[in-house]
């Protein structure tokens, strides 16, 4: 019987040496979270450089804060008691600046739990008196009035942010902690670390929106553009430099850089400007909570996406404190800026892996909204600043309600910077992740899947390039492309995978109930897929396999004609029935684990060879009507081209529908959220929502376009019968049909009808439903025809778009 190893009595020497011959951070992070002892080891002589985390804001309510890590694609989830309860308001040098809505301000660093408290927000003269039993505050405003403020307001919005000038452990040099806050965030204060109280610099009253410490000195700009300048040695001499010009809205950020300062100056578009803020300010102070997070109506009113302050440009500017001007910078050479409300860096890009010189990293944060019913979300973006092409690396959308994340907690993390950043003591540590990669608002729509976010193929398995090249061929949805990575991989859980990661208990198959369940079992040697193959449309003498590897047989699969003398379409249709053959049979087989009922094998194979018969019909008709390269393609005068489509999703549907006209103009978008339906069934309800709709906006002259057979056939030719599924659906658009002057139903390819395929996605996504104004599409819809369409929305709406977005061209 084997020996389980015990990997705490390993020589301290040997884990020295592994911990020395370590080259990335997340190999460190693992290493000491294996037990106590690999934890004590001393820190390696070099951390290396790399990519700075970002800190996923999320729920206050949990003990767990998630870092993303974009050069590994890894999610680190960090457990801590120390986070429960409180919200992020600063990130320096690997610390992380938390409060609870006591007056105590905590610097916590997540990968030593170590643990520095500045002082108290009591500290403040603004801060009069705190009454724990009432949970309050008595604050003073800077007119002189007296207020009481819920403690959660303290929390969430008196303290902006806190900085730090270096890591507070280091002996050599004096670390500095810096705080902006006030409701209306015109204070500075500043402290050295365990001072036992705050030096406020006495500045004009303004609104500052960044600020760092640099050289033993204070800077800071606020709204205007102002640079303010403290020696922190003399507080009282303060430096003014005054703004640059730089038109409209503006975001401003400071920045290191090789010793100097720099100020990036960033114009926004669709800016939600804050008209009520006094209103705002007045509700902080009344503890407002239904103006605060904006829950008027209870929530009923529809969901709209807002952009905050999207950036367009960068203009970077470098402070020349002798002439007290700001002097513009053109290039950053081989650094690369991150910019953050929280906290901004520079790198040198040649140091670190995965990172682009002369650009500008940054985070532009949305809202989708309605009522009550919130998520907020960022997009990282990079930006050249040679070139001034954006690029959009992912997109974060949070699922939490509002008020557990009021505002400002994205923030980059450098835990490479600490010089000492080993633990003393061991701790409940990171789980790793594999990172999620979710859509961005430019149709970039894919699941979780061995395809990594350009399209590519980041993990083949056991099988080789140009294996999977063929499988993609087929242009199977990306849902059975992934089904059919884990049956290669063997990751599909069938119960003996997952004994390998659970605590799961022992069963046998739940067909045959003879032998443990596997998945070479599932799907080679059970006597029911034996007896189903030999009954199906494909019959094959699948025991012939049954000591074949599944990668063989996955191989076999995707190249039929050496083992099984099958080519060209044929060969693509038995891909396709084996893809089919699998999703019913793992379908089949959760649902007799869940009921514990017995299968027939001859029952599956009819109904299989049933749907792979509709199969068929759209196969032939897709051969017939593709062409291949089409593109969507303008109504003629007087008509308007109606398109629809339906994005199918875990527990619900979401229907979509886009009207345009002969300049390729949008007139109407449409979205509807259904429950879980089959797909035939939402494509029908689909062409009912287009036609519907374009007739209820008095639309009589319409061209109706989509791109499933099954739902278009029996509307080209009233004699070809419908589905029963949607029979009565298909009966009601033709009598919708009938009550117009003139309309035509046209089958298109996905790349014709991508405009509405991306809204229903997006919809899906963001949970947006009912009518989307047209000057509120996403760029996934307005775009889409920018993928190789006709030249007006290609070249002139592309020319009239004013930003410095692109589009995004299909993989």
């Amino acid at each position: 019987m084997a020996v389980e190893p015990d990997w705490p009595q390993l020589p301290k020497e040997l884990l020295e040496m592994i911990s020395d011959r370590l080259t990335g951070l997340g190999d460190h992070v693992r290493f000491r979270a294996v037990c106590r002892s690999w934890a004590s080891i001393r820190p390696p002589s070099r951390v290396p450089h790399q990519m700075p985390w970002l800190l996923h804001p999320c729920n206050q309510d949990t003990d767990r804060r998630t870092f993303v890590s974009i050069w590994e694609n890894k999610f680190y989830r960090f457990s801590s008691r120390e986070f429960l309860g409180k919200r992020c308001c600063g990130s320096s040098y690997g610390w992380l600046a938390l409060l609870d809505g006591t007056p105590e301000i905590l610097l916590f660093n997540p990968l030593t739990e170590e643990k520095i408290l500045l002082p108290s927000l009591t500290r403040l003269p603004e801060v009069l008196e705190f009454h724990e039993k009432d949970e309050e505050y008595l604050y003073q405003d800077f007119m002189g009035e007296h207020h009481t403020v819920d403690m959660n307001i303290m929390k969430n919005f008196f303290v902006h942010r806190i900085a730090l000038s270096g890591d507070p452990t280091l002996v050599n040099q004096n670390s500095w902690a810096a705080l902006c806050y006030d409701l209306r965030a015109n204070r500075l204060a500043f402290c050295k670390i365990h001072d036992k109280s705050w030096t406020v610099l006495q500045d004009q009253p303004s609104r500052y929106v960044d600020f760092l410490i640099h050289k033993e000195k204070l800077y800071a700009v606020d709204s205007t553009g102002r640079v303010i300048i403290c020696d922190l040695g003399s507080p009282e001499n303060l430096v003014i430099v005054q703004p640059v010009s730089v038109s409209g809205s503006r975001r401003r950020y400071l920045v290191e850089l090789r010793g100097a300062l720099l100020m990036v100056c960033v114009p926004m578009d669709n800016v939600v400007n804050l008209a009520e803020e006094e209103n705002f300010y007045e509700a902080l102070l009344d503890s407002d909570y239904s103006v605060i997070y904006d829950s008027e109506d209870g929530g009923r009113r529809p969901l709209h996406m807002e952009y905050k302050n999207r950036a367009l440009w960068f203009h970077v500017f470098e402070l020349d404190e002798v002439e007290r001007r700001l002097v513009k910078v053109n290039n950053l050479g081989n650094h690369a800026l991150f910019l953050s409300q929280n906290y901004s860096l520079s790198l040198l890009a040649s140091e670190v892996p995965g990172c682009r010189g002369n650009c500008i990293y940054y985070l532009d944060g949305f809202t989708v909204k309605g009522g009550t019913n919130t998520k907020k979300g960022y997009e990282l973006c990079r930006f050249n600043l040679k070139s001034g092409a954006t690029q959009y690396i992912i997109t974060l959308v949070l699922h939490v309600p509002d008020h557990c994340h009021p505002f400002g907690q994205d923030t980059w993390f450098i835990p490479s910077s600490v010089a000492n950043w080993m633990p003393k003591q061991s701790s409940q540590l990171a789980a790793e992740d594999s990172i999620t990669w979710i859509p961005n608002v430019k149709g970039n729509f894919f699941i979780k899947s061995a395809l990594d976010i350009n399209g590519q193929i980041s993990f083949p398995g056991p099988l080789k390039p140009h294996e999977w090249k063929a499988l993609m061929q087929v242009n199977l949805p990306r849902r059975l492309q992934l089904l059919l990575w884990r049956v290669a991989c063997g990751v599909l859980p069938a119960k003996m995978v997952a004994k390998t990661r659970y605590l799961v208990p022992e069963s046998p198959c739940p067909f045959c109930h003879q032998v443990r369940e596997s998945l070479e079992h599932l799907l080679l040697s059970c006597q029911f897929t034996q007896a189903a193959w030999l009954n199906s449309a494909w019959p094959l003498h699948i025991s012939a396999l049954e000591n074949t590897r599944l990668a063989d047989w996955i191989r076999i699969v995707v190249n039929p004609s050496n083992v099984l003398g099958i080519n060209g379409n044929e060969a693509k249709k038995f891909l396709a029935y084996v893809v089919m053959f699998v999703v019913h049979l793992w379908g089949l087989r959760n649902w007799l684990a869940a009921s514990g009922e017995e299968g027939q094998p001859l029952v599956f194979a009819r109904a299989l060879n049933v749907n792979y018969g509709r199969f068929l019909q759209v196969w032939d008709f897709r051969q017939e009507s593709e062409f291949r390269g089409a593109k969507w393609v303008p109504p003629p005068r007087n008509k308007v081209k109606v398109n629809f489509d339906v994005a199918i999703c875990l527990d619900f549907a979401m229907l979509a529908m886009t009207c345009r006209d002969n300049e390729g103009r949008f007139l109407l978008a449409w979205t509807e959220r259904l429950p879980a339906c089959d797909l035939i069934v939402g494509e029908a309800k689909a062409a009912f929502l287009a036609v519907s709709t374009a007739i209820e906006y008095g639309f009589t002259k319409i061209i109706v376009e989509g791109n499933d057979p099954a739902v278009i056939q029996p509307l080209q030719h009233w004699k070809t019968p419908p589905s029963r599924a949607i029979a009565n659906v298909i009966a009601d658009i033709r009598t919708l049909l009938g009550s117009t002057v003139s309309w035509r139903v046209t089958y298109v390819s996905v790349m014709e009808n991508l405009a509405t395929h991306n809204l229903a996605c997006w919809a899906a996504f963001y949970d947006r439903s009912g009518s989307i104004p047209v000057t509120s599409l996403p760029f996934c819809v307005i775009y889409a025809d920018d993928r190789g369409c006709h030249p007006m929305s290609g070249s002139k709406q592309a020319r009239e778009w004013s930003g410095n977005y692109r589009p995004t061209h299909p993989y």
